[in-house]
């Protein structure tokens, strides 16, 4: 296969979204073949599946990333700090806000809910963790391979990643099809949130940056849900009630903001170099 990819560099990134696919039909197999169907409708055992799918599935996809396709994706302590709160600032703002906008009135004590804060935010850390696995290690590093490292081909790796990113979302219409607004509305930030995060991976060499925002992010959207007395009726009524078309372009409006600093952020990096000695981030 690696010599396959040297001959036709086009089978790179077509190789990595069939990998996706695949990954996608398989797990939904697996979910209706071997979960408990009741299982999906308890909040709790279907976290806990989910979370272990998610780290099961990353495991694999590393694999396939060094084996299968040859690249190195970058895991550690490099420029982790910065990664977070220079380079992902505007999603740590973000996160602050969802987390005050979204807060309701809390049903339970905080020990009660405490369970489920920790359950949340693991099942969330490793859906991060695939997430960025699967669209940075492995499809931005694969536009990367195909297109070069100029200045132009890192801007075309950068957006071709953040638009599979955001496509992808438009699958969840199967599991919420009365969510056409809001999924539409998600597919195109989600597109926001790839670029940026594709561009602070391209700066630190370090994908642990990214999947660490990527949780909180998450995380800040359900926290309150954990005080809610029956959260699975809550998290039911919220698959089933759909965005105004006004909040949507309100959010939208205010989420190109990780658009727009992911690009500055891309611009600012090139002039840098520039003027500095080559930086290593990670090898092909």
């Amino acid at each position: 296969m690696k010599k396959a990819f040297e001959k036709n560099k086009i089978l790179i990134p077509i190789s990595a979204v069939g990998v996706i696919i695949l990954n996608m039909i398989f797990w939904n197999i697996f979910d209706k073949l071997v979960i408990p169907a009741g299982w999906f409708s308890d909040t709790k055992l279907s976290t806990i599946v989910n979370t272990v799918e998610n780290l099961a599935a990353s495991a694999v996809f590393i694999l396939i990333i060094k084996k299968l396709f040859g690249m190195k994706i970058g895991i550690g302590k490099k420029e982790l700090v910065k990664g977070i709160f220079l380079y992902g600032l505007v999603v740590c703002i973000t996160a602050v806000t969802q987390f005050i906008l979204s807060f309701q009135t809390p049903e339970k004590s905080l020990g009660q809910a405490l369970p489920w804060i920790l359950l949340f935010f693991i099942y969330n850390m490793t859906v991060g963790m695939i997430e960025e696995i699967i669209y940075r290690g492995l499809i931005f590093n694969s536009f990367r391979k195909y297109f070069g490292e100029s200045k132009n081909d890192i801007y075309k790796a950068v957006l071709m990643s953040g638009a599979v990113f955001g496509a992808v979302h438009i699958t969840n219409l199967i599991f919420a099809p009365a969510l056409v607004i809001a999924t539409i509305t998600q597919v195109i930030y989600a597109f926001f949130f790839g670029v940026l995060f594709a561009v602070i991976y391209y700066r630190t060499g370090n994908l642990l940056p990214c999947i660490i925002l990527h949780g909180i992010i998450d995380l800040s959207a359900a926290f309150w849900t954990c005080f809610a007395n029956d959260i699975d009726k809550q998290i039911n009524t919220a698959n089933t009630t759909d965005m105004d078309i006004g909040t949507a372009l309100m959010l939208l409006g205010t989420l190109s903001t990780l658009f727009i600093s992911g690009l500055w952020q891309l611009r600012r990096s090139f002039k840098t170099q520039q003027t500095a000695a080559p930086k290593e981030r990670y090898a092909f």
